[in-house]
Order: structure tokens, then C-alpha cells, then sequence
């Protein structure tokens, strides 16, 4: 991981034959050189630091005697072994003054290490990284938690402190299990099994939800002397999720028409006509349906009405947003996971999949969810049988999926961003959800709901709408569809304290286009020497961009209601 410095490797060295004369080598050993002399197999290593103790044999002295001698010997390794934290703890058992250092193919000596030098440099080596790893413990944004074979924490970093309020001065050198129960500890369970954990949900407290990652941590032996975890703290996460799941106490009722669940969508036009029409069929079947359309244009409010309309309106309809959940946890989320695989909950704990069974599964955002994940969902939709996470017994299970996306699918298939079989298996009926700028005609329809729901929300009594507020309202591009509709009729009963909301209640943004608007009247205006034909044009167009509100079509043809309603009579209008 840590690249080794300054290793301690001496170069200045030669070789001598066993016939070197003693006074030769003590001669050379003096000038600062180190000298390797080797027979039948041994080889003894002579530095500058035994001078004085070659000194103390005779003259005579033959020098193969003294590469017999056990005290001048010396093993050889290749750089690499030396610089090897797993191999220092074999070198630990030799007892040797100096190491011999060679190449890799350990054909060529590259220099010597006195094991003082050595040992001071494995020292230095385990200080720095020491300090590397506490440096970057207290620099990651994940909790980092390291305990020995015992389980004592050795390692409690700032993050962690901060998600489970423990001080570091409270928990390390103490058993993890002293503030956590221990059979739902992770990290415990990795000691004993020896696996990696990775991307995976766990909830260490009932109220804390993290993704970890953990890591059995092994000697040169390949003994487990301990083990760590980084959690990635990811309880808003869930707890957002969980609040998406259910249905807002201001949107959609819970309680829809039991005659026509379809009458919850408001407008009559064409557009949404058709996506009523296609919606209304497939309720009828058990097949997958795949709702398209732009962020806001009510995909999970049409998937809830077909839910309510087929025969499984009794049972569950549970939602997943894959733009929300982190994909370390959505397959847990969608599948579940069995007993004993993650936690201490011999039970385990069913998916969304399982808890919507014979119900309805919505599946939001489904271009964000992994490929691997796509494959697993594909394999439970062609055999509607699925396996929990950490389990290998099949589980039947009939849930109907109901997918929805803002994205082109068929164009990620063919960049391979979306499985294929994947894609084929959901788009057995699709339906586009068109924009609420291609459905002008219904907007006022939308309002008068969005005014009574949020009128009874507030306890207010419902306002009425100013002819320029109709108009701005009608001619505006939607860029967030319904959603901002509605955001956009909830501010106007919070700020209106009259009868009727006016420009001054809408966004700048709606204001900054009404001046254009007014501009426009003088344009559109009826003017007296235009033919019947001009005039019923203007009108229809005047009707048809006001969204057929008269007082509003008045203005914007710069004429009196009064007078509207006499040219519609005149040219049969009604």
C-alpha cells in the first residue's frame, strides 16, 4: 500500500576467492569495504565493523577456516523480501548479524543490511505507517472501526465518535461488545468467518442505518488477528425513503373512487385521454407496465390508480425510488435478506418485493438501478420466484411491477447502459405520460382541485383566480409539470388573505411573463373591419390559450365578457 524509503542497503562490496590471504582481506575491510567470500554453499559476509575483531586471529589464519565459522555467515534475500512487511516477520526468527540483498531472480548481489540498520528501518517503516493510516482514518468521511483478535476496538476515528456519540477515550482498548449487542455486530462476525463484507446494509442500532464495508485483517501466517470497518452513515437516506413510500397526506386520496379510481385524474383532453384509455386496459392484466414521462408529470400518481383499479386493490402497493436508495442497499431493499447473513435476525427481513406480494411493486427511476441488480429483477419477473440476499432457498412470490422512467430506455439499451432482456420484459405495455405543456386544456381542472385540497388543508376558504392570473397560469411552458402546478397553488393559498389570488401571489417567474402577455392583447384584439371568419379564429384561439376561460380569453382579445359572450352566441360558440 505504502511505497518503501530509505531502505538501509549498503553497496559498497566485493567479492573475494577462498584463497584471499587474511592480511589481504583485513587490508581491504579497513578502507571502508565490505567483502563476500563463499565455499561449498556458505558464504560469509566480512564488513568494515570487524576489523578490530580480525585482528584478534593470527596472521596465518586460513580464510576458508573463517567462512566455516557460523558468527560470519549470513543469509541472502532479494530486495523485495526485505522490503516485505509479511516476510520481516520470517526474518524475525534468524539470527544473523547482517542480510545479503539480491535481485529478484536472486542471481545478483545487489549490497548487505546490518540488522541493527534493518531493525532500525522496520521500526522507522511501522511508525510511518502508523501514521499514514491514522491520518487517513481521521481524514475519511465514512466511520472507521479496527478491534483485535478479541474484539477490543484499537481504532475509533472522528466520524464514528460523531454517528454513535462515543468518545474515542471511552471505547478503544474496550470490547465492542460492551456497547454494542454483540450479535448484531458485523465486524465480530467477519473475525470469525474470515470474509470480506462489501456495500452492504447493516443497522448497527435500531435507529442508525449504515452501508459497510469491513475486511478480516491477517498476519504473514495468514492467521485473523482482527478486522475493519468503515460505515457509511445512510439513516437519512432510508428514513427519506421511507417517507416516499407512503402516500402524502396532500396529493393523491387514500381512498379513491370505488366505482372509477381513474376519475382522481383531472382532464378531458385528448393527451391524457389516451394515457387513461391504455391505463385502464392494462389494470386488467397482471402484466409489467412501463410509465414514461418528465419529472412531475404524475407517473407514481397513474401507477397508484392502475394498483387501485385491478384486482389486487386489496393488497399492498409499495414504492422504490432507485434515485434515492444507495446501491449498496437497494438489492436488500427490493429482495431482503435471509437470517444470520448480515445481522444476528435469525428471521431476517423481507424485500419490497416480498412485502407487496400478490400487491403491486412501483419501481421509480429504474435506469439508475445497477446492471447486476437489473439481472437479478429480470430472473424474478420471468420466473416469479426470487432469493433474499445471503440465502439460496427460492421464494414464490406474484407481485406486479410497475416500472417508470424519465429516460429513453431503448437508447441506453443500445449503449449498453440497460439490459436488453431487462428492457423487453418491462415494455410489455408502455405508456408516455405527456407533459402538462401538451395538456393546456386541462389545467383548470388541476387548479380547482389543487385549491380545494390545499384550501381544506389550511383551513381556508377556497380563493377564486384573477383573469390574469388564468392567463399566466395557461400560458406558462411547466418546465416541473405537475408537480410545480401544484407547489405553485399551494403558495398562493399561503400568501393570499383575500378572495382571490392575483399576479402578485405567483412566482417571479410567472410574473416576468404576464407583461408579454398584455403586450399581445393589442395583436389579438377583434378589430372592427376583420371578416366573421378572422373573428371566430381569434376567439377559438383566444379560448384555446386560456384554457377556456372566458374573462381571461376577454382580456387577451381586449374585449369586454359581455361582448365575447354576444360573438359566441352570434357564431354558435358554446
Amino acid at each position: 500500500m505504502f511505497i518503501p524509503e530509505h531502505f538501509p542497503l549498503n553497496t559498497q562490496i566485493q567479492t573475494l576467492p577462498i584463497e584471499t590471504t587474511f592480511t589481504e582481506l583485513i587490508s581491504i575491510i579497513q578502507k571502508g569495504t565490505a567483502v563476500i567470500v563463499q565455499q561449498e554453499g556458505a558464504v560469509a559476509l566480512f564488513t568494515p565493523e570487524d576489523a578490530e575483531l580480525l585482528k584478534a586471529f593470527e596472521a596465518s589464519t586460513m580464510l576458508a577456516h573463517l567462512v566455516n565459522m557460523n558468527y560470519f555467515n549470513v543469509p541472502s534475500f532479494s530486495l523485495k523480501e526485505l522490503q516485505d512487511p509479511d516476510h520481516i516477520q520470517k526474518l524475525k526468527r534468524r539470527e544473523t548479524r547482517s542480510f545479503l540483498c539480491t535481485n529478484e531472480q536472486q542471481d545478483s548481489i545487489l549490497g548487505y543490511v546490518p540488522l541493527g540498520a534493518y531493525a532500525a528501518y522496520v521500526m522507522n517503516e511501522g511508525q510511518k505507517w502508523y501514521a499514514y493510516f491514522a491520518a487517513l482514518a481521521d481524514t475519511v468521511t465514512d466511520a472507521v472501526t479496527v478491534v483485535n483478535r478479541d474484539g477490543a476496538v484499537i481504532c475509533w476515528n472522528p466520524v464514528a465518535e460523531e454517528l454513535y456519540g462515543l468518545p474515542r477515550e471511552d471505547i478503544v482498548g474496550k470490547r465492542i461488545g460492551e456497547h454494542f449487542d454483540v450479535e448484531t455486530l458485523m465486524v465480530l462476525k467477519m473475525l470469525d468467518e474470515g470474509r470480506l463484507i462489501r456495500n452492504t446494509y447493516h443497522r448497527p442500532r435500531p435507529d442508525t442505518h449504515v452501508l459497510i464495508n469491513a475486511s478480516p485483517i491477517k498476519d504473514a501466517a495468514g492467521t485473523i488477528i482482527g478486522g475493519i470497518a468503515t460505515e457509511q452513515d445512510i439513516t437519512q437516506l432510508v428514513r427519506l425513503n421511507e417517507q416516499l413510500t407512503t402516500v402524502e397526506s396532500v396529493g393523491l386520496p387514500n381512498e379513491a373512487s370505488q366505482d372509477d379510481p381513474f376519475a382522481l385524474i383531472k382532464g378531458k383532453g385528448p393527451a391524457i385521454g389516451k394515457v387513461i384509455q391504455w391505463a385502464k386496459k392494462v389494470a386488467a392484466t397482471d402484466s409489467p407496465v412501463l410509465l414514461i414521462g418528465e419529472s412531475g408529470v404524475g407517473k407514481e400518481q397513474l401507477a397508484q390508480i392502475i394498483h387501485q383499479s385491478s384486482s389486487r386493490r386489496v393488497q399492498p402497493f409499495i414504492t422504490v425510488h432507485c434515485g434515492i436508495v444507495p446501491a449498496g442497499i437497494l438489492e436488500t431493499e427490493l429482495f431482503g435478506y435471509q437470517g444470520g447473513a448480515f445481522s444476528g435476525n435469525e428471521s431476517g427481513q423481507p424485500g419490497k418485493l416480498e412485502l407487496a406480494k400478490e400487491g403491486t411493486l412501483f419501481i421509480n427511476e429504474i435506469e439508475k438501478m445497477s446492471l447486476e441488480l437489473q439481472a437479478k429483477l429480470y430472473r424474478y419477473i420471468t420466473k416469479q420466484m426470487l432469493v433474499r440476499s445471503g440465502g439460496n432457498q427460492p421464494i414464490s412470490v406474484r407481485t406486479r411491477i410497475i416500472i417508470a422512467t424519465t429516460q429513453d430506455l431503448a437508447s441506453k439499451v443500445a449503449s449498453h447502459e440497460f439490459r436488453t432482456d431487462l428492457y423487453y420484459a418491462l415494455n410489455v405495455v408502455s405508456i408516455r405520460i405527456p407533459p402538462l405543456r401538451e395538456r393546456n386544456e386541462d389545467i383548470p381542472a388541476m387548479v380547482h382541485m389543487y385549491l380545494k385540497q390545499f384550501s381544506m388543508h389550511y383551513q381556508k376558504p377556497a380563493p377564486s383566480l384573477s383573469p390574469e392570473v388564468i392567463l399566466a397560469l395557461s400560458q406558462y411552458n411547466w418546465p416541473g409539470n405537475i408537480q410545480e402546478l401544484k407547489n405553485i397553488i399551494e403558495r398562493c393559498i399561503i400568501l393570499n388573505e383575500d378572495e382571490m389570488i392575483t399576479l402578485e401571489h405567483l412566482p417571479p417567474a410567472l410574473q416576468e411573463q404576464q407583461p408579454s402577455l398584455i403586450q399581445d392583447v393589442e395583436s389579438n384584439s377583434i378589430q372592427f373591419n376583420v371578416t366573421e371568419v378572422d373573428e371566430i379564429t381569434l376567439i377559438v384561439e383566444a379560448l384555446a390559450k386560456t384554457a377556456g376561460n372566458k374573462s381571461a380569453a376577454a382580456k387577451l382579445l381586449g374585449i369586454s365578457r359581455g361582448t365575447l359572450y354576444n360573438k359566441m352566441k352570434e357564431f354558435d360558440l358554446e
